[in-house]
């Protein structure tokens, strides 16, 4: 009511304004230019105003003029068929014009509203379109719908809300499950309680648990085009959730298929190379056991060996799994780094096979003895001792059993790298990391994890793992850390 009046009183002293501005210039104006004058203000009050607002200020400027400009004035006589033919023109214009500013005034507002729809389903595409994560994708269509509309938007996945802190009333959670059981939207603009203060829009037309739209408060909305927009929007949604959930269930099975292969990989690598070592195993020591026999030192010699260099090689591929399986749990962060000499490390290396019986030749070189890396100095062990191993073994299967094994810590190209190097086959031309496979070895014997530990330890300090050639096509492997900024006084 106060705001009709207010509106009223607003229109009258326009009123009372035009009316003596065109007393004042009547004679320079002339009934025609009064006329004009007052279809201005009737037309501005159709534009700002409603339709039966405008229908009487248009009466009541027919009065006016009729009263204070049409002979004889002062009188709501009229004197002249032309004055009625104006006064009542100036009626008929006013109607046609009003009618015809109103149905702009709609159609320019249908027109921006189609514009804020276009350009609003245009950013919620975008952002769809990168969207690679459900609970992130359902929080930013949140904010993108909150902003847009100005208004409290809520996702609701299994009964919580995504994002924010409101807190879901009982009237609301079992409407939120109506819907979600019956596939229909409930509240404002719909055929569905609409009078209820609150909207809630389904990802799915059908009977599922998939999310909802909430907004609470749209009151607003059941006068405006604004709830199509918005279950459109929903409809974008709701494709884009199900295309990540399939791509999310897509993923999820890969990695099933790939774990069920390792699995098999590695049980069918057990199968294969751990029963020769416990045939051979179990094959001496039952025969050590048979009390009828009777051994020489040389036979006693043999198959005590046999037992000790087998049982050797089960104990290290026991050692080489669950080494790889360790660092392949762990990240980067939780590994401790510090200031270590590759000096010392490689010193580390030469007292590890110094006592060892029948220690593997060790030929070690530090062309540099003031070299500096961050690393984890037992990690960095492990891997040079696999690349040891390794070696040996390729020295062993090119005939080359005594050759010494090359170890050099040096610097080059700006890296400090640790070298292993053998008189081995060498590896194929172009062989880099990214061919390593783990369960996968070119030999009859082992289960070809010493590289991949050597991967994974590269990967953990971030450092390069290259593939060479050396003596006689022999394989020189490297590890190439990045030099630390350190301050050398300081250092120890």
């Amino acid at each position: 009511m106060n705001s009709w009046l207010k509106k009223c009183s607003i229109l009258i002293i326009l009123l009372l304004i035009i009316t003596v501005i065109a007393y004042e210039w009547a004679e320079n104006l002339g009934f025609t230019g009064i006329a004009m004058l007052y279809l201005l203000f009737v037309v501005g009050v159709a534009y700002h105003y409603s339709p039966l607002l405008t229908v009487i200020v248009a009466f009541i400027s027919f009065f006016v003029m009729n009263y204070f400009f049409v002979e004889p004035r002062f009188t709501y006589q009229v004197g002249h068929f032309a004055s009625w033919a104006s006064l009542i023109s100036f009626l008929i214009v006013s109607f046609v014009v009003t009618s015809l500013v109103k149905r702009l005034k709609r159609e320019t507002f249908e027109s921006q509203q189609a514009y804020f729809r276009a350009e609003f389903l245009r950013k919620l595409a975008e952002r769809l379109a990168y969207a690679d994560n459900i609970q992130a994708m359902l929080k930013d269509c949140q904010d993108l719908l909150q902003m847009e509309f100005s208004l409290d938007a809520f996702m609701v996945k299994d009964g919580m809300i995504v994002k924010g802190n409101f807190q879901l009333s009982t009237e609301q959670k079992n409407a939120i499950a109506w819907v979600q059981a019956n596939g229909q939207c409930f509240g404002v603009g719909t055929d569905n309680w609409s009078e209820a203060n609150f909207l809630i829009v389904p990802f799915n037309r059908l009977k599922s648990h998939d999310p909802v739209l909430f907004m609470p408060q749209v009151s607003d909305l059941k006068t405006t085009s604004l709830v199509d927009t918005i279950k459109l929007a929903v409809d974008q949604i709701a494709v884009a959730y199900q295309h990540l959930l399939q791509k999310q269930k897509t993923i999820q099975a890969e990695n099933l298929a790939s774990e069920e292969a390792i699995r098999g990989a590695l049980l069918a690598s057990i199968a294969h190379d751990m029963r020769t070592p416990l045939t051979s195993i179990l094959g001496a020591a039952t025969t050590l056991n048979q009390p009828e026999i009777t051994f020489n030192a040389n036979e006693m010699q043999h198959l005590t060996t046999i037992i000790s260099s087998q049982a050797k090689h089960l104990a290290r591929t026991t050692e080489n799994i669950l080494s790889l399986v360790r660092l392949e749990s762990v990240s980067k962060d939780s590994i401790v780094m510090d200031v270590q000499s590759p000096e010392e490390i490689v010193g580390i290396l030469a007292d590890l096979y110094q006592y060892q019986t029948n220690a593997t030749q060790l030929s070690i070189k530090v062309n540099q003895p003031d070299l500096l890396i961050r690393a984890n100095g037992d990690l960095v062990v492990l891997a040079l001792t696999n690349l040891i191993e390794n070696a040996k073994q390729a020295n062993i299967d090119n005939n080359q059993p005594n050759a010494a094994i090359e170890v050099i810590a040096g610097e080059s190209d700006g890296k400090v790298f640790i070298q292993v190097s053998d008189q081995g086959i060498g590896f194929a031309d172009g062989f880099d990391a990214s061919q390593i496979k783990k369960f996968e070895s070119s030999r009859d014997k082992g289960f070809g994890l010493g590289l991949s530990i050597v991967e994974a330890v590269a990967s953990l300090h971030d450092a390069e793992l290259a593939f060479d050639k050396g003596k006689n096509n022999g394989a020189v492997v490297s590890l190439r850390f990045s030099k630390p900024h350190v301050d050398l006084a300081h250092v120890g």
